[in-house]
């Protein structure tokens, strides 16, 4: 299963706020982009910015703390695209979402506010993301919810592996392959942590968020299927 959230947050929670207070009639707006590098890197967006002067843009954004690189990259009609570089010190909403392994899936920010269409594997993970945002003092606003679940055709014994977030399927696979589910256990969560090279805490998270999407894309996805064929 798969959650989709649309929110709404103030403009100066995000890192690209400080681009309003100098340009209030300035338009940003994603670009999306498919991933090409490994899940476990974060990927550059692409950002295109209207109603404003290309070359004010890139000084005002490369003034900006949260943002390392700046690259302009195009200019069309009345805006200019954008590739952007975080900083390694992120607050907001952007860590947040990083620590949830949620996704941006389209994005739009005015003076007004920023507009999210945000992406998670879980409940689990839309709920620490929840979590940790509301930690940081940003009020968010929910504006949609809905959720997707991969259903198998009857007779299918394929288990879904396919249909797993690869970086769950990945965080289990080793788990299980260095003996931390053998009883006793053969690799402690710290072991684990090691060779992930993240903290025990970071693992024990990654590994629940796994768990529950293992379960929602099996147990609950034969459960619905057994409900549906009864019916």
């Amino acid at each position: 299963m798969v959650l989709t959230a649309d929110v709404t947050v103030p403009t100066d929670t995000f890192a690209l706020g400080s681009l309003f207070q100098a340009f209030p009639d300035a338009v940003v707006e994603f670009e999306p982009v498919v991933p090409l590098q490994s899940d476990r890197e974060t990927n550059l967006p692409l950002v295109w910015i209207s109603g404003v002067e290309p070359d004010a843009a890139v000084t005002t954004l490369r003034e900006t703390d949260d943002i390392e690189v700046v690259e302009r990259l195009a200019t069309a009609g009345e805006g200019a695209l954008f590739e952007l570089e975080w900083t390694d010190e992120l607050d907001g909403i952007v860590q947040p979402l990083l620590d949830a392994e949620g996704r941006i899936l389209t994005a739009r920010g005015t003076a007004e506010h920023w507009e999210f269409h945000l992406l998670f594997d879980s409940h689990v993970s839309l709920s620490e993301f929840n979590m940790a945002v509301t930690n940081n003092g940003v009020p968010v606003t929910l504006r949609r919810l809905s959720s997707s679940t991969v259903q198998r055709e009857p007779g299918d014994v394929d288990c879904e592996h396919s249909s797993l977030p690869p970086n769950h399927r990945e965080t289990l696979l080793l788990a299980y392959h260095s003996g931390y589910y053998e009883t006793p256990r053969e690799c402690q969560l710290a072991d684990l942590a090691a060779k992930e090279d993240v903290s025990d805490s970071a693992l024990s998270k990654r590994l629940r968020r796994a768990t529950s999407s293992l379960i929602e894309r099996t147990l609950l996805a034969e459960e619905n299927l057994d409900s549906s064929t009864r019916g």
